[in-house]
C-alpha cells in the first residue's frame, strides 16, 4: 500500500516533467507561456478587460481602491506589456491597490487597424479612456511609467493634471544630452523617413535570437546568456505583434516626438520622481539632469547604482523602495 501510495506522485511528476521536456524542445513559446501564467498567479494579479467591440484594454489588477492611499497605474514600454511589473504586485505592500494596462496593440490589449492614427497623442487619449472605464478617474492616482510608459504618464500628466496625485517616470523616453547607441540608431531612421524604415533600424525589433540575446544585454546591467530554445520561444512570442510595433516605431521616430516630453515638462505640475539606472545604456541618465531642470516640481531624482535600462528587472526591490519613499510610505519592518 505504501509502494502504491508512493508511485502516484511519482507518476503525476514524471508526466510533469516529460510534457515540459517536450515543449521545451517542440514549442519553447508555450513553456514561457506556461511559465508566466504561474508568476501572473503568484504576484496577485487578477487578469481583466474593459472596453467595448471596438477596442477592448486588457490589464492586471490587484487589491481595491483606497480613500487613504493612491491606486498606482502602472504603464509599460514599447514591445513589452504588463507583465513587465510582476515584481512590483508581487512586492510592493498589500494594502496599495495597482493598476497595469497593456498599451495599445501590446499584450491583450486591442490592436489599432492599419488606418488608425498611433501617434503620442493618440496614445494618450486611449491611456485617458481606460482611466475612465476602469474608474481609476473617480480619485488622483500615482502614475508610474517606464521608457515609452514613462513619457506617456508624463505627457498623460501634462494633458490631465487633475487626475493625477503624482508621477514617477522610470527612463523615460527622450532624447538625451548624450546620446546613446539607441538613441543615434532612432536619429538615423528619423533621417531616413518614416517610409524608409524596417525592422533592421530598431534594436527594440529582434528577428534572430543572437538580436534578441543583444537586446537582453543593452537593456540589464546583470548581464547573462539566455539559453537558444527560450531565446526562440521569446521571438516566437512576439512575432505576430511585430508589423504593428514597426508602425507605432516609424510613428514615434519623429524628431517631435522624442523631444516632446522636454517640451511639455513645464506643464507637469504633479510632484514628480525620476528614477534612472545608472548604467541605462538604451536611455542616457543624462537625461534625469535635464528634466530635473525643466520640471516645475521634481521632488526627487534616485539613480540606481548596477542597474541597466530594465530597471525593474535589475534591481526590483530597489525600485520598489524609490517609489515607497516617494509616496512616504516605506516602512522597512512591512516592506
Amino acid at each position: 500500500m505504501a509502494w502504491e501510495m508512493l508511485m502516484y506522485p511519482l507518476t503525476a511528476t514524471v508526466a510533469v516533467v516529460s510534457s515540459l521536456v517536450v515543449l521545451y524542445f517542440t514549442s519553447p513559446s508555450l513553456l514561457i507561456q506556461t511559465a508566466m501564467k504561474y508568476y501572473i498567479f503568484a504576484s496577485g494579479m487578477r487578469v481583466k478587460f474593459v472596453g467595448d467591440d471596438r477596442f477592448m484594454f486588457c490589464y492586471g489588477e490587484r487589491g481595491i481602491r483606497r480613500k487613504d492611499k493612491s491606486s498606482i497605474l502602472l504603464i509599460h514600454g514599447f514591445t513589452a506589456s504588463k507583465d513587465q511589473w510582476l515584481s512590483l504586485f508581487k512586492s510592493l505592500p498589500k494594502d496599495l491597490h495597482l493598476l497595469a494596462v497593456d498599451l495599445p496593440g501590446h499584450g491583450n490589449t486591442t490592436t489599432p487597424k492599419d488606418d488608425q492614427d498611433v501617434s503620442m497623442s493618440e496614445l494618450i487619449g486611449l491611456m485617458h479612456k481606460f482611466v475612465c472605464l476602469s474608474g481609476l478617474d473617480e480619485q488622483p492616482f500615482h502614475i508610474v511609467g517606464t521608457s515609452l510608459g514613462g513619457a506617456i504618464g508624463g505627457l498623460y500628466t501634462a494633458k490631465y493634471s487633475s487626475h493625477v496625485e503624482r508621477l514617477t517616470m522610470i527612463c523615460p523616453a527622450m532624447k538625451t544630452p548624450i546620446e546613446s547607441e539607441f538613441s543615434l540608431s532612432v536619429k538615423a531612421a528619423i533621417d531616413l523617413g518614416p517610409d524608409n524604415i524596417d525592422v533592421s533600424h530598431c534594436l527594440l525589433l529582434p528577428e534572430t535570437p543572437e538580436q534578441t540575446q543583444k537586446l537582453l544585454d543593452t537593456c540589464l546591467y546583470h548581464k547573462q546568456p539566455i539559453n537558444r530554445q527560450i531565446l526562440k520561444g521569446l521571438i516566437a512570442l512576439r512575432e505576430d505583434k511585430n508589423i504593428f510595433f514597426l508602425r507605432l516605431f516609424k510613428c514615434l521616430a519623429r524628431q517631435e516626438n522624442v523631444t516632446l516630453l522636454v517640451e511639455k515638462a513645464q506643464d507637469i505640475t504633479r510632484p514628480t520622481q525620476l528614477v534612472w539606472g545608472e548604467h541605462d545604456e538604451l536611455i542616457d541618465k543624462s537625461g534625469a539632469e535635464l528634466l530635473k531642470k525643466v520640471l516645475p516640481n521634481c521632488e526627487r531624482v534616485d539613480m540606481i547604482e548596477r542597474c541597466g535600462h530594465s530597471v525593474n528587472m535589475d534591481r526590483p526591490g530597489a525600485i520598489m523602495k524609490t517609489i515607497l519613499e516617494f509616496r512616504g510610505e516605506y516602512d522597512r519592518k512591512n516592506v
